[in-house]
């Protein structure tokens, strides 16, 4: 009896435990790798580099992912890296709980306008190594405790005069990394202080 039911309850457990593998492994775009704890409040995905990867057919796929109901309302941190992203997936958008976000190293060429204001939870985002030529208005606007931003290693050229000012509301922002552009000039919105006279800046 007590054989029995141990074997039972092991068998259970296996199929529980294949049937959980089948819902998540195809949900993973094609060719890339995706890693994440349960219960997958963290997920990176990473597509090593294969440029050849269809762009649209991976932002399809990784709406995908990031809607189905083991990462949607559950994800804190997420990052995309390695990949033919030409611009961020839509579901992107949704993730209101995200405090890390990172985009590094993809082909993204513009971010989108009325996305990244919608995550008000964000401390941190990470855009460095795309194809980014502007920062535009708007962008991160209510993004209050938003701390660091890297924009690093892109081709930005402008960026628009109301995106670092008071009325952006950004009251934690510290640090904003922007080397290795093609920036001309910057407006002085990069050396004001806050109450506690603590020095915020780009780099």
């Amino acid at each position: 009896m007590g054989v029995a039911f141990y074997i039972i309850c092991l068998n259970v457990v296996t199929l529980f435990a294949i049937r959980t593998r089948g819902r998540i492994r195809p949900l993973c775009p094609d060719r890339c790798l995706c890693t994440g704890g349960a219960p997958y409040t963290t997920l990176t995905v990473d597509c090593l580099g294969h440029t050849d990867i269809d762009h649209q057919q991976l932002s399809d796929q990784l709406d995908l992912l990031l809607s189905n109901n083991l990462t949607y309302g559950r994800l804190t941190s997420l990052t995309i890296i390695n990949s033919s992203l030409t611009h961020v997936p839509r579901s992107v958008c949704r993730l209101t709980r995200l405090t890390r976000l990172n985009l590094q190293s993809n082909r993204l060429t513009r971010l989108p306008d009325n996305c990244l204001s919608n995550l008000t939870a964000l401390m941190s985002f990470n855009a460095s190594r795309n194809n980014i030529s502007e920062i535009q208005d708007g962008l991160f606007e209510g993004l209050r405790k938003l701390a660091q931003l890297d924009f690093s290693y892109n081709r930005i050229s402008s960026i628009g005069l109301r995106v670092f000012n008071n009325s952006a509301m950004l009251t934690s922002l510290r640090g904003v990394y922007l080397q290795y552009n093609i920036i001309a000039s910057l407006e002085p919105w990069p050396y004001w202080f806050d109450t506690k006279r603590t020095p915020k800046g780009a780099y």
